[in-house]
């Protein structure tokens, strides 16, 4: 290991010919503060020098052209080489003339002395993620002796965004200005950085990237398990070229460019919540792929440190194993997309959530709604598990058994208001032991899901529960006759006795408590395709039904009748037109009795396994 003062010209033009970022390493992330920060210690150096930082280097083997592996310092350096680029392309003709021989020997290098300068190579070789948008970045315009227009050059990433950055600022600067930054760069004086150089006997350079970066800005849980994974991964090649470079292809292919995106949203980069902890996709995936492998009876360890988990679990891991394990990863990570993620995008967006229909004879995609609207995330990893295992193909018999199984529980579970803190218990059983294990842990007691306590609960219904059960009867209503059978999800509870009864629907003293405890009743709810009126919601019965008419310029207000497209709301309305004029307490108990038959019959006790 040797440390030295260095100037940025001898970084970049004194050897290495070549610097490499490993794959191990985080993408470019550095932001416009980062890009700010660089630039204003750069014109610092006019008066005092500041240091910039450190560069750590590990020389290959590979001496034709040498070549370095940027173990820390890529997003420094890249920074500065993009901040050089845009000052070039910001340069007068005369300028770009005056230093096109410092660029082609800072950014480029020839792997042949021979070799024409067209034909020169880039000399950071970015990860796979980067590789294309720095590439369009440093070379566009150099060799053809052409000065490029901002808008002609590559904005993908934060690469781009780097670049674009420095060409609105450097823009508004005068030449005078531009060569004043260039000079300070490039004096052989301006010993700025600091460049570590080990060679390939010194530590391994993931152990020292992974320590500076925990030690600093700390690597995400993901980075941490993709660095060790792969370089053990690397590690169980040996010596063998064709394995090396097996590695290689299956982190570009199955790593690098499914998980890393250039888009603004990156589905992987996206948090979920639990509780007041959160994670990003990438890591609950990895969190899901874990528990179906290796989850036992305690699974502490998978919440607090997922990174142990998959260093202990591949601790003897052969090259096929690390093959095996990387390829079910992406093949869970599919199915994750698809279906977890997938769900999530569709009902978080109005346009999407209203062309997204729902079949009681979908179960899994039934199920995929329920755990998404319900907010429940731990029951995922089986979920992933039973499709994976079911080949995706939705008319399984047992996917479709453990499905319902699952909802039954779920379903029986939310009406009772019981918490969720067991879920991650109670997954992890069922991916060892089976779903139906859900209904057997020492009888309906304990679990407190009875078809008893099922009716008694139907009297008190939180709203996003109310709104989802009515929803999953009326589609499966819809199984049983001629009408559509399948539904968006975009309806509306309504309060058929209104919140407010007090104004229209008075009634003794002596049973206002009573008419109280039925507003929340199950009897007293339906879904509307949209809301009404507030005239109209907090109206007597006949004019919730039959709505407000029109008088001159004031436009008709749509009641019920106007507002028919569900089953369970059209009933109301026959049976008013038949005679039945007054909702009461007694006809809300009638249609709450109803909906208890339906819902035991739906999601039954599985006490006879599944």
């Amino acid at each position: 290991m040797r440390a030295e003062a260095k100037s940025v010209k001898e970084i970049f033009g004194g050897g290495p010919q070549k610097l490499v970022v490993p794959f191990f390493q985080r993408r470019y992330v550095w932001k416009e503060e980062n890009w700010e920060e660089l630039l204003s210690a750069i014109e610092g150096n006019r008066e005092v020098q500041v240091f910039l930082g450190s560069i750590i280097i590990k020389w290959g083997e590979n001496r034709e052209p040498s070549e370095a592996a940027i173990v820390d310092g890529q997003q420094r350096l890249t920074t500065l080489s993009l901040l050089t680029k845009a000052i070039y392309d910001e340069f007068n003709d005369t300028m770009r003339g005056n230093v096109k021989d410092t660029i082609q020997n800072v950014l480029f290098y020839k792997r042949n002395t021979t070799d024409a300068p067209i034909d020169s190579e880039i000399k950071i070789t970015h990860s796979r993620v980067d590789r294309d948008a720095y590439s369009e970045i440093i070379r566009k315009g150099v060799f053809e002796n052409k000065r490029p227009r901002a808008d002609e050059v590559s904005c993908i990433g934060q690469i781009g965004a780097c670049y674009h950055y420095y060409r609105r600022i450097l823009h508004e600067r005068h030449q005078d200005e531009l060569k004043n930054i260039f000079d300070i760069m490039y004096s052989d004086n301006n010993k700025i950085l600091v460049r570590i150089e080990l060679t390939e006997h010194d530590v391994n350079e993931q152990s020292i990237f992974d320590t500076i970066n925990r030690a600093g800005a700390r690597l995400s849980t993901a980075d941490i398990i993709k660095n060790n994974l792969f370089q053990g991964f690397l590690e169980s090649c040996g010596n063998d070229p064709d394995k090396i470079q097996e590695v290689n292809q299956i982190y570009d292919e199955k790593w690098d460019r499914f998980f890393y995106s250039e888009k603004e949203k990156n589905e992987w980069d996206e948090e979920r919540r639990f509780g007041n902890v959160g994670r990003n996709n990438l890591e609950f995936l990895l969190y899901c792929v874990a528990s179906i492998k290796w989850a036992k009876a305690d699974t502490r360890d998978f919440s607090g440190n997922l990174e142990t988990v998959y260093t202990r679990e591949t601790g003897n891991y052969k090259f096929s194993d690390y093959k095996e394990l990387v390829n079910e990863i992406y093949e869970y990570a599919g199915i994750f997309s698809r279906y977890i993620t997938g769900m999530q995008r569709k009902m978080s967006d109005k346009e999407e959530a209203a062309n997204t229909y729902f079949s009681w004879r979908q179960d899994v995609k039934r199920l995929l709604l329920i755990l998404e609207e319900f907010g429940i995330q731990m029951f995922y990893p089986f979920v992933l598990k039973i499709i994976k295992e079911a080949e995706e193909d939705f008319k399984d018999k047992r996917l479709i058994a453990q499905s319902r199984a699952l909802e039954s529980f779920i379903i029986r579970r939310r009406i009772m208001g019981t918490s969720v803190s067991d879920y991650t218990a109670k997954c992890n059983l069922i991916l060892n032991q089976g779903v139906e294990q859900l209904f057997a842990t020492a009888g309906e007691k304990e679990i407190n899901i009875s078809d008893t306590e099922i009716r008694s609960q139907l009297t008190k219904m939180k709203s996003d529960t109310a709104k989802m059960i009515l929803f999953l009867i009326e589609i499966s209503r819809r199984t049983k006759n001629s009408d559509e059978d399948a539904l968006t999800y975009t309806y509306t509870l309504e309060h058929i006795m209104p919140k407010k009864w007090q104004e229209n629907w008075g009634v003794p003293e002596c049973d206002a408590e009573n008419r109280q405890k039925h507003i929340d009743d199950l009897g007293n709810l339906t879904l509307l395709r949209n809301s009404l009126n507030c005239a109209v919601k907090n109206s007597n019965f006949k004019t919730k039904i039959e709505g407000i008419p029109g008088t001159g310029r004031q436009k008709a207000k749509e009641g019920y009748q106007g507002n028919v497209s569900l089953n369970i709301t059209e009933e109301i309305v026959r049976q008013y037109d038949q005679g039945r004029k007054e909702w009461n307490e007694d006809r809300i108990d009638e249609r709450r009795n109803q909906f208890a038959r339906e819902i035991i019959g739906l999601w039954p006790l599985y006490t006879g396994g599944v």
